[in-house]
């Protein structure tokens, strides 16, 4: 099948031909030779950008080499995962996933090419993903070989079996103190790991891993205040630790959402407890967690840029709409 570019070039030869068959018809003059170039050059120009068009966008076109991919890890080998959402391709996905990807797919195609180099960047990419199991695999097959990267891998490999341990801790669980006592071995257990690593790349990996207990135990304690004694009062605390302590994490937004979150939770609770047209019900109590919610959803709200400006708004107007309500039917 004959594509547009090749027609284009047809054109532009046909042309060049006949102008060179032609050419005596053109005056000896400055102005017969500047005509005959301008259109020379005016075919060649609508070759090339025809050629341009049909290229596809560079930011799909497939990665030619293990050096393009390896190079886009390298340039982020020290990034603080902490604070800073993961990098993105050029196509605008997480970095470290599609560069697995693009990985896995070359060690299909070359199976035997450089693979002490393709595992120990598989074993990069899976680390920063928080795959420990896959990327202490890697990393061991690179430290038994005679790679010059065994010195790494193996000093990596030691760190990541911390890693690896503490992220399958598990207990038998039978009832809510048991969870908590999971929670609080492995807030715990991630503390002297963050010492171990401070300085390092690892840190970020440690402090993103004491955060996500952090977080899962202060959602645990909202989800089942009611069983746990004061179970108010100890989950407001911790929404409010996790707001403090990481101030400087990338998902700061998130915890706020959380909090406000659970107030608003606890004055809808209120509410159907309560008949908000009864005497019974008191303003006050009411407001004191309505305000607190609608405080923290603008906080996030007001923040320009923000992923979670969207979410924050949406809830923040239905809350206000729900607030309004139960304040009507109180007077």
């Amino acid at each position: 099948m004959i594509s547009w570019y090749d027609l284009e070039c047809w054109f532009t030869v046909s042309c060049y031909c006949h102008m060179k068959n032609t050419v005596h018809e053109f005056a000896l003059t400055k102005k017969g030779i500047s005509s005959f170039l301008a259109l020379v050059m005016c075919a060649c120009v609508s070759a090339c950008a025809s050629k341009a068009a049909l290229r596809a966008d560079a930011r799909y076109e497939p990665y030619e080499n293990l050096l393009e991919i390896v190079s886009d890890l390298q340039r982020h080998a020290n990034d603080n995962a902490y604070r800073f959402p993961a990098p993105r391709d050029p196509s605008g996905q997480n970095l470290y996933k599609a560069s697995l990807i693009r990985l896995l797919n070359f060690e299909k195609i070359y199976p035997r090419r450089m693979p002490d180099v393709v595992n120990f960047s598989k074993g990069i990419c899976m680390e920063r993903l928080h795959d420990y199991a896959g990327a202490l695999r890697a990393f061991t097959h690179v430290a038994g070989s005679d790679s010059p990267l065994r010195e790494q891998a193996r000093s990596k490999t030691a760190i990541l079996e911390k890693f690896n341990d503490l992220a399958d801790y598990r207990i038998e669980k039978n009832n809510v103190g048991d969870y908590l006592t999971e929670l609080e071995f492995k807030l715990d257990a991630q503390g002297k790991l963050i010492g171990e690593v401070t300085g390092t790349p690892y840190e970020w990996l440690a402090r993103e891993d004491e955060e996500k207990v952090e977080q899962h135990l202060a959602e645990f304690v909202a989800q089942n205040y009611i069983v746990i004694q004061n179970g108010i009062d100890n989950a407001l605390n911790l929404y409010r630790q996790l707001t403090v302590k990481h101030a400087q994490s990338k998902n700061i937004n998130l915890h706020y959402l959380n909090w406000a979150d659970f107030c608003a939770l606890l004055s809808r609770r209120y509410a159907q407890e309560t008949d908000p047209r009864s005497l019974e019900f008191g303003m006050e109590t009411f407001n004191k967690t309505a305000d607190a919610a609608i405080r923290i959803y603008s906080l996030v709200a007001q923040k320009d840029g923000a992923t979670e400006k969207v979410e924050a708004l949406g809830k923040l107007q239905a809350f206000n709409a729900f607030v309004a309500k139960i304040q009507g039917e109180s007077e």
